[in-house]
């Protein structure tokens, strides 16, 4: 009976037999112990899903693809927030406590790139693929061009004349002057002869982006637009302008990062950079699983490349 219950098709039984078993089983309600057959088979059915656990919408839309897609497979997710949990102790104890058959790692900004380097030492048979902003060279990987998708919002602002072009970010990000998008803005800023200037928020709520812009508005006058690291950012960015009676577009661009739905339906529609989350996180699971399957696959590396998604928040008023 048990042969039949633990799933086995690598023995002999008859197909009557197998069909009064299971017949026999669901009339008593039983279930199948999902953790003892994984023990058995050492493999635990789950996925490690490293991430920042520090609320975005966009994190929140990365996170349901996934689980979208693992949905479909007998696999599940374990997320982890591994940065912070790095941060506290400097090892990856904690992150590896739960056994996973591999490891999915999403921006992982702080701790990706020393897990990939010390994966031989910490986890020689879990599968690693990092995907997203970060990645690591020496694994299987699914990165995104943000420096890509920042020159395309440069040229796309600097093309529609606008010239006093300022960069948005929260101090509490660590981008506020790093990274690919901030690197491509002062690029593309120099290249055309502009002076780069970057404002800092604490907040990222609408009146306290309004102060923070009023003051850097009193010192150095209203700039002809903003380049915002993310969506959430420019959304309430937006907000704060029409409450300081500018109009969003015509008066002060908005561009942000991301391509949350919610810019579309703004009072006024945002422009973004809109991710490939769709691709990233298919091609991510899919690399992951084929060296779940073969431990001695090649590694399959691919860096995807964002759109700019022009909406009424960046045009030029006919």
């Amino acid at each position: 009976m048990w042969r039949v219950l633990s799933g086995r098709n690598d023995v002999s039984i008859s197909p009557e037999t197998r069909a009064k078993v299971l017949e026999a089983a669901a009339k008593i309600g039983y279930q199948p112990n999902t953790a003892a057959r994984a023990l058995m088979k050492g493999k635990s059915g789950l996925v490690g899903f490293w991430m920042s656990l520090a609320y975005s919408r966009y994190r929140s839309q990365v996170l349901h693809r996934m689980r979208s897609i693992l949905g479909q497979t007998i696999h599940a997710l374990a997320i982890t927030d591994v940065d912070a949990e790095y941060h506290w102790d400097h090892t990856f104890d904690r992150a590896l406590r739960v056994p996973v058959d591999g490891i999915i790692a999403f921006d992982t900004s702080a701790s990706g790139e020393t897990f990939a380097q010390n994966h031989a030492r910490l986890a020689p048979h879990t599968p690693y693929v990092s995907m997203g902003a970060y990645w690591s060279e020496s694994k299987s990987y699914v990165g995104v061009d943000l420096a890509a998708g920042a020159r395309m919002a440069m040229d796309h602002l600097i093309g529609t004349g606008r010239r006093k072009i300022a960069y948005l970010a929260p101090f509490q990000s660590g981008l506020l002057e790093e990274g690919d998008r901030f690197e491509a803005y002062r690029e593309k800023m120099c290249e055309a002869g502009f002076c780069p200037h970057v404002i800092g928020t604490v907040e990222e709520r609408p009146p306290a982006i309004q102060v923070i812009l009023e003051g850097q508005f009193k010192a150095g006058g209203v700039p002809d637009a903003l380049l915002c690291m993310n969506d959430d950012l420019a959304i309430v960015t937006a907000m704060a302008l029409q409450r300081m009676g500018l109009n969003v577009g015509p008066d002060v661009a908005v561009v942000g990062f991301d391509g949350l739905w919610e810019t579309e339906y703004a009072a006024v529609p945002i422009t973004t950079v809109s991710q490939p989350v769709d691709e990233m996180c298919t091609l991510s699971w899919q690399f992951l699983e084929a060296q779940m399957l073969n431990p001695e696959a090649a590694l399959q590396q691919r860096i995807l490349l964002p759109e700019l998604v022009i909406r009424e928040s960046s045009r030029v008023s006919q």
